[in-house]
């Protein structure tokens, strides 16, 4: 049997903020002299966030070509399936920016003394080829009449991305310089074409009644990374100039461009050596029919992921060198001129899984209908957005950011249940539904940060405050005490913050300290020894709940009444606590808002009806 698809998707899209006001009628420097938009504005402290969005206006146009091709052959005791895929995608993007600008306190905003600020300057643009070719062969082999084994190979070659008018800028650090790839360097990234994906699997009915079932499977599975991975490489000089400004102090809304253009150009660049991520994937599990209709399965899966995708900072702050103060001489592009943090998107981050998983599912019968699900699990990884920028603390010991990935949840059990009610006397009694979804699972990891300790006096290493560490704020504390869990609104955790500089400020039994010391009137810093998201938050539980009433006309139209409690129960589930450690804040460990928007389920009780008619 042959099956053969082809598929063709075109989406554009574009944003704009709603407010296009223009920056230098309010005065603020930052490179933008017509109405695109107010910079994105974050006040430390309080949390509050408001202009912007950074990074808008923009839009972008996707269309997507896919021909692929599937023959299925039996042979014995044999079933096999070969194929091929071919994929073609072109991305076109445009953007501008308004920037950002950050406040360490209210009283800093007051009088305009902004921390840090970056902008894009230009209108960066770029127009994305990517393609794709992959084969694979599958053999299902009945070796017994109750033994089955599966066998196959995946060959993908997931083709380099190109820029239709060379727009690609990378910086090169063999060289020290900026290069356009097209006339400077042939690819943006090396071509990854040796991408072999095996997979086997075993299914085994030990008692042959076809009621157990034991199955084993492992598998590698290569991902093609988005295009969101080079795109930032058209923003860089001569395009468009990316400048930022962390410190040390502060600077005026009149002098943001210019503080920020003396720290240095902020290029964004993709290691030449990139090679696609993939993931191992293997399971364990057991199934087995107990009753007629009712299912159980027990099992462990597993996973481990290599050459994900990370963003650090290449000139990260050494002994209090950059180890790229300046663009190299012999640079194609802007030789000489000094350089700031260089932002490296790579595959040297990694993830692990494991999990016991249990389910029960009953078919349809008396009336009654379920699927219950535990999961006990635990995921590790070195970041866990792989697009969130850069969020490990040492750019240059990114190993020491190996904790809970964000989205860990150790506990899970979820259950959905239909009962149709037994009254069938007469019209007005029958069609009578209730059915609930029940969700339970611990809390999430909280990463505790220290934010800008600057608030005494000094400088730090090599004259850049924190900030310049990363590129962004991602410096844990030092832990110098026990955490204890509280579990309050009003404070999650012990919340005691130390500053190193200024002992009275260092209460009896706190449990953080800024990284951070004074040593003859300078402030030095270290990276903190607390691990990346060693806190858990708050759990979430929800409960929601239907009265269904169905009214059969027909056999196959039928008017369909529902009354529906989302979280039934009220159920206060909390968003997570402030994470940032620094002296005095108002907000560190205290929650100030639910888990998900008002609204949305699973953040208050909300009540619908609804009427459907149904044929």
């Amino acid at each position: 049997m042959n099956e053969a698809r082809f598929g063709f998707n075109r989406i554009f899209i574009t944003f704009q903020p709603n407010a296009q006001l223009n920056p230098a009628s309010f005065g603020i420097s930052n490179g933008i002299n017509e109405p695109l938009g107010l910079p994105q504005i974050t006040i430390g402290g309080i949390g509050l966030n408001f202009g912007g969005p950074a990074g808008f206006p923009q839009g972008r146009g996707d269309t997507t070509f896919v021909v692929s091709d599937t023959l299925s052959y039996l042979r014995g005791n044999h079933s096999f399936k070969f194929g091929g895929e071919w994929r073609r995608f072109y991305n076109n993007n445009f953007n501008r920016d308004v920037g950002t600008i950050g406040f360490n306190s209210i009283a800093d905003f007051s009088r305009g003394a902004a921390s840090t600020f970056g902008v894009t300057l230009g209108a960066p643009s770029s127009s994305i080829a990517q393609g794709a070719f992959g084969l694979f062969v599958q053999d299902n082999y009945k070796w017994r009449s109750n033994v089955t084994l599966e066998l196959g190979l995946r060959y993908d070659w997931n083709m380099t991305p190109t820029e239709r008018y060379d727009r690609f800028v990378i910086f090169d650090p063999r060289t020290g310089s900026l290069r356009r790839v097209g006339s400077d360097i042939d690819q943006v990234y090396q071509t990854n074409n040796k991408n072999f994906q095996p997979r086997v699997g075993l299914a085994w009915d030990p008692f042959k009644d076809g009621r157990t079932s034991v199955r084993l499977a492992y598998a590698i599975l290569v991902d093609q990374p988005v295009t969101n991975l080079v795109t930032p490489t058209a923003s860089n000089p001569p395009l468009a100039t990316r400048v930022a400004f962390s410190g040390p102090g502060t600077t005026s809304y009149a002098n943001l461009l210019n503080a920020a253009r003396a720290t240095g150009l902020v290029p964004v660049t993709v290691d030449h050596g990139f090679v696609n991520a993939y993931v191992q994937s293997w399971n364990l599990n057991v199934q087995r029919e107990v009753t007629p209709g009712l299912g159980v399965m027990v099992g462990y899966f597993g996973s481990k992921g290599t050459h994900l995708r990370l963003q650090r900072n290449i000139n990260q702050f050494i002994n209090g060198v950059r180890p790229y103060p300046i663009v190299s001489s012999a640079s194609p592009i802007l030789p000489g001129v000094a350089l700031g943090n260089i932002l490296q998107n790579e595959s040297s981050g990694n993830s692990s899984y494991n999990a016991l998983w249990a389910t029960a599912n009953k078919r349809f019968a008396r009336g009654l209908q379920f699927n219950a699900s535990y999961t006990w699990s635990k995921s590790l990884d070195y970041n866990s957005l792989n697009s969130q920028g850069t969020v490990v603390q040492d750019s240059y010991n990114v190993r020491a950011d190996r904790g809970l990935s964000d989205f860990d949840a150790r506990h899970r059990f979820v259950i959905s249940a239909i009962y149709e009610l037994p009254f069938r006397r007469n019209f007005l009694v029958k069609g009578w539904q209730l059915a609930t979804i029940v969700q339970a699972q611990s809390g999430n990891p909280i990463n505790i940060v220290a934010g800008n300790p600057l608030p005494i006096a000094g400088t730090s290493i090599g004259g850049a405050n924190i900030a310049s560490f990363t590129g962004v704020a991602t410096i844990r504390p030092d832990l110098i005490g026990p955490v204890q869990v509280i579990g309050s609104p009003n404070q999650w955790f012990t919340n005691t913050v130390c500053d190193p500089r200024a002992p009275s400020v260092c209460p009896t039994g706190a449990a953080f300290a800024l990284p951070a010391a004074l040593v003859n009137g300078q402030t030095v810093f270290h990276f903190g020894s607390l691990g990346r998201n060693t806190i858990i938050g708050p759990a979430f539980n929800n409960t929601d709940f239907s009265v269904i009433r169905n009214f059969n006309f027909t056999e196959s139209t039928r008017l369909q009444f529902r009354a529906e409690f989302f979280d039934l129960f009220n159920h206060a589930n909390f968003g997570p606590p402030g994470n940032v450690a620094q002296v005095g804040s108002a907000i560190f460990s205290t929650i100030s808002r639910t888990r998900l928007p008002t609204g949305d389920t699973g953040s208050s009780r909300q009540i619908q009806f609804a009427l459907k008619l149904i044929f």
